[in-house]
């Protein structure tokens, strides 16, 4: 046996932990993603020294195209240094997307996995996520959060939702695609009920509009294969409908009442306190908290006395997330149905005095949290941007906001866009000329990807951009597996409302899977069956 032949399962074995490493890191550690990409370059070049490969290793990769062009847009970022300022900001930006370069490039001059260990793989990749979702539910039962967003303990709760999507394909796609036996389908069961009610403890109306979104592809992709399928795939395609359907009747359900506004009468309206002081009606300087003005049976100098006898915290102060303490108060007590007078604060339980103080705004949010209070919230942050020109604080607004400053920014570098590091400065100063009613702590960059793209290369970068995701699954029929019409789907619609490829998170998720379902996906694919 030859030293090459002898060191080679050992160096297949290792390149195996670097991707089970990522798999693990993706969601519960951004130490092992990082780790992940130096391991994988690592065993490559062992793997290269040790076969006295590299020449064959760089042919692979040349060859393949889909690599290349992911290799390509990371050099974008490169050149876009020669119109950049801010090299400190173009260096970090480098860093979070190398994965981008790395995980494509040897994973494409590598030889595809076998279907075992491709299998092993994802299924750590889904038990990972798993893992992860129990920390967030356990912080979720114990109400250790201000925000629920807070519940996502390593990555930031908008690419965990894209993970627990995914696996909700995955686990979907296994139960009707192989053969286990009932204690297995059960279990793969529970797990999509599991994933499923994730999304609706997070509140993500991204999660959800996604997950609607990966269920009208499995259904265009069971009925694209209807000559060839099995009954399984047709079986996918009308649940998969169903659910689509379902989806759109409950949004109506949730929606329906909160954008109900009520009819005030103030003939009718008392205008005494039980107390004898009198009520302040007031519906065009308050919002409205679902679908009730908040303004109406206002009395300001019995909610401050009241106050101050069951909480420490000033009246005419901040929560403990930063809210102004009297509108959190009076947005409370119209949620309950109260009046803002002593009567209503002193009709307050314990625990409503502390969510109040830790600046949640609706009880029956807190209460029944999931698809109803995301629409709630969401329909409060807009109504209050629109009434009042308020953005601050709404996830929403905020994003119309982002949205103006991206698109001032563009119009004034529409070509080649402001360069890799200048995007920070480039968006700060967009606020200032076009007077943002934002807070300064809330002028963020564009949570758009495409507009992110734009911002920083131009229109000629987009035009790359949307090239570099569209051509693996266009360029050859290899790439149209399910797994990655998902995935593909997932990342193009996630991009519309967030930045994807600007967090570590993010990046490695886009790279890892790019590579692993187009360039180590086991030769025998779903293509061939």
């Amino acid at each position: 046996m030859t030293a090459q032949a002898s060191i080679r399962p050992y160096l297949n074995q290792a390149y195996l932990l670097g991707l089970l490493m990522m798999a693990v890191g993706l969601t519960l550690s951004p130490f092992l993603m990082g780790m992940a990409n130096f391991w994988l370059v690592l065993v490559w070049l062992t793997d290269g020294f040790a076969n006295r490969d590299f020449k064959e290793k760089f042919t692979r990769f040349w060859h393949n195209k889909a690599a290349v062009v992911l290799a390509l847009f990371y050099l974008m970022h490169v050149i876009g240094l020669l119109w950049t300022s801010d090299f400190q900001y173009a260096m970090k930006d480098l860093r979070v997307k190398l994965p981008i370069l790395v995980l494509p490039f040897v994973m494409s001059s590598m030889p595809p996995l076998d279907r075992k260990r491709f299998d092993v793989v994802m299924l750590v990749y889904v038990l990972s996520v798993f893992v992860a979702t129990l920390f967030s539910f356990s912080r979720f039962v114990r109400h250790d959060y201000d925000d629920i967003r807070d519940i996502s303990r390593f990555i930031s709760h908008i690419r965990f939702c894209l993970n627990i999507v995914f696996c909700i394909a995955i686990v979907g796609y296994s139960l009707f695609s192989r053969r286990s036996p009932w204690w297995g389908k059960a279990v793969q069961v529970l797990l999509l009920f599991w994933f499923v009610c994730q999304i609706h403890i997070f509140e993500s109306l991204s999660g959800y509009v996604i997950l609607a979104a990966v269920a009208v592809v499995s259904a265009v992709y069971a009925f694209l294969r209807w000559k060839t399928a099995k009954g399984w795939r047709v079986a996918v395609g009308m649940a998969a409908l169903a659910v689509v359907a379902l989806a759109v009747a409950i949004v109506w359900h949730e929606a329906k009442p909160l954008l109900k506004v009520e009819t005030v009468d103030f003939n009718s309206l008392e205008q005494q306190t039980a107390q004898g002081n009198p009520y302040m009606h007031d519906t065009l300087h308050y919002p409205v908290e679902d679908g009730k003005f908040v303004g109406l049976y206002y009395c300001r100098p019995e909610l401050q006395e009241a106050w101050s006898q069951r909480s420490d915290l000033p009246f005419d102060g901040l929560t403990a997330n930063g809210e102004n303490l009297e509108a959190t108060l009076a947005r409370y007590l119209t949620s309950k149905g109260l009046r803002k007078d002593a009567e209503g604060v002193l009709s307050l339980a314990n625990d409503d005095i502390r969510n109040i103080e830790q600046g949640i705004a609706n009880y029956n949010n807190w209460k029944h949290p999931g698809l109803r209070a995301r629409l709630s919230s969401t329909l409060f942050e807009y109504n209050l941007y629109r009434r009042f020109n308020n953005p601050n604080g709404g996830s929403l607004s905020q994003r119309i906001e982002f949205t103006r400053a991206s698109f001032h920014i563009i119009k004034q570098h529409p070509w080649i866009g402001v360069g890799t590091g200048d995007v920070p400065r480039a968006f700060s100063l967009a606020y200032d000329e076009l007077q943002s009613p934002l807070k300064e702590e809330f002028r963020f960059r564009a949570h758009n990807q495409y507009l992110a793209i734009t911002v920083a290369f131009g229109l000629v970068g987009l035009a790359f951009f949307l090239f570099v995701l569209l051509y693996p699954w266009l360029a050859s029929r290899k790439s149209h597996t399910y797994l990655y019409m998902v995935f593909l789907s997932i990342m193009l619609l996630s991009m519309l409302a967030e930045d994807t490829l600007e967090t570590q998170a993010g990046a490695s998720m886009f790279a890892f899977f790019e590579a692993l379902l187009l360039f180590a996906y086991p030769a025998e694919n779903e293509t061939k069956k």
